[in-house]
């Protein structure tokens, strides 16, 4: 009979193979691809640098805020940014990233018109007015 906290999905067992015993843990394990990759600018005098390198500002949409924070604070890790074209077609056809990770969600920015953009430009991220990245 599995314990109460079990039943509430609090606990999941692990098996050890060396005798068969199971053994209760909380712990969340290491981050996928073994660092959380944490790009958020802590310093103003830095992140007042780098938005005044921007050439151009792009508000988001709902959707592109949601990735730019799943970027911004590691749920993404272990990307570092939005996949470049090789990454995006690694995971769209084996569901990993070049690097072999697996990785199952091709993570874009995608823009309907990038017209006056050209590449490597510097782009400042807003999310309903705020500088986001």
């Amino acid at each position: 009979e599995p314990h109460e906290s079990e039943r509430a999905g609090r606990f999941v067992r692990q098996a050890k193979t060396e005798c068969g015993i199971h053994t209760r843990t909380t712990s969340a394990g290491s981050p996928h691809g073994g660092a959380l990759v944490d790009l958020m600018v802590k310093d103003a005098g830095k992140a007042k640098e780098l938005v005044n390198s921007c050439v151009k500002t792009v508000e988001l949409n709902e959707r592109q805020a949601c990735d730019v924070f799943c970027l911004l604070h590691g749920a993404f890790s272990p990307l570092k940014g939005f996949m470049d074209e090789t990454a995006y077609n690694s995971v769209v056809k084996d569901m990993r990233l070049p690097e072999k990770q697996l990785f199952g969600l091709p993570v874009t920015f995608d823009m309907t018109d990038i017209s006056g953009f050209k590449q490597g430009d510097k782009l400042l991220l807003k999310w309903k007015g705020e500088d986001v990245a």
